[in-house]
């Protein structure tokens, strides 16, 4: 089991780990519907430092609302427990859980610097639970340390600690983010990516779009929304390294136009909007027209053809000139 020390907190006792990580999942996170990370936070009331990342609210394989969310923890990537044994799992740590009532939208998920080690670098993934306590797949991994204030997600976590957390990020508190936003605004530049130079681009085949992107400095990842016709609003899709430079959705076959957003997550980079009609690109078998056939004996009657016309336009003129 992983030291915490004074702040241990218990390890997993309420999700059957073998399930998470072996049973079959009816439902759960996907590429298209996946946790945000956020920033490192510190609560006004008391000054607690807290690491937040947001869920979307899933639906079970019933297609009710899931309102239990659950986060493993441990000090060494999840790549070392998904092919594992129980006694390695057992140095995973559970939180305790985390319930909502909410029917859509989004939740926060909030870890206390006081629960965990502030020195020690995380891995953790987000693991929903349906009312028959059934695990759904788990989310992307996520990886913090609160003494660095650094984090990453997905892909990034790999190489969190050998690359001295150069794909990480810095700290931004909700009042220092409102402020460098307000002086993006005003001085119309950002420090990060500026998304309207990754030449943006996609394709549609099979109900999917890709999109794909040119990868650009100054930010390690980039967030992905798409506009919700229902609540006037974006919707996160996910968070993918800049590397990645590909992304998909598989939309409904209601969907016409769909409105993207790309974010750089990094640093306060510029956003760019990539709009897709899907109602004008849909796959299309092109008809093919019976080709007339070619060959020799077909050349050959051609100039046949030929050659008479011009006799009889011969014979003709000589008729008159005579």
């Amino acid at each position: 089991m992983l030291a915490l020390g004074s702040a241990a907190v218990a390890s997993a006792a309420t999700l059957d780990l073998n399930l998470v990580f072996d049973g079959q999942r009816e439902f759960g996170y996907s590429e298209n519907q996946n946790i945000t990370v956020e920033w490192f936070q510190t609560k006004e009331s008391s000054d607690v430092p807290e690491f937040l990342v947001t869920t979307p609210i899933l639906k079970d394989a019933k297609d009710e609302v899931v309102g239990e969310y659950y986060i493993l923890l441990a000090e060494k990537p999840m790549s070392n427990y998904t092919a594992a044994d129980s006694t390695v799992r057992d140095e995973l740590i559970e939180l305790p859980a985390y319930e909502t009532m909410d029917l859509n939208g989004t939740y926060d998920l909030v870890i206390e610097q006081a629960k965990v080690n502030s020195g020690t670098t995380y891995y953790g993934v987000v693991v929903p639970l349906d009312d028959n306590v059934q695990p759904g797949s788990y989310s992307n991994e996520f990886c913090f340390n609160f003494k660095t204030k650094k984090y990453a997600e997905g892909n990034a976590c790999a190489n969190f600690e050998e690359k001295k957390i150069e794909a990480a990020v810095e700290s931004v508190s909700k009042e220092e983010d409102k402020g460098l936003l307000e002086e993006e605004d005003e001085h119309g530049a950002a420090d990060g990516a500026d998304m309207s130079m990754a030449d943006i681009s996609h394709y549609i085949q099979g109900g999917t779009v890709t999109l794909t992107w040119t990868a650009v400095p100054y930010s390690e990842n980039v967030e992905i929304r798409i506009f919700d016709t229902a609540t006037a609003d974006y919707k996160t899709l996910g968070t993918v390294p800049m590397s990645q430079e590909k992304f998909q959705y598989t939309y409904k076959d209601s969907d016409q136009e769909l409105l993207f957003a790309f974010i750089p997550r990094d640093s306060k980079g510029k956003e760019y909007r990539y709009d897709v009609n899907v109602r004008h690109e849909a796959d299309v078998t092109p008809t093919i027209k019976n080709v007339p056939a070619t060959g020799p004996v077909e050349d050959f009657f051609v100039m046949v053809a030929i050659t008479l016309a011009l006799y009889v336009g011969y014979r003709v003129f000589v008729r008159k000139a005579d």
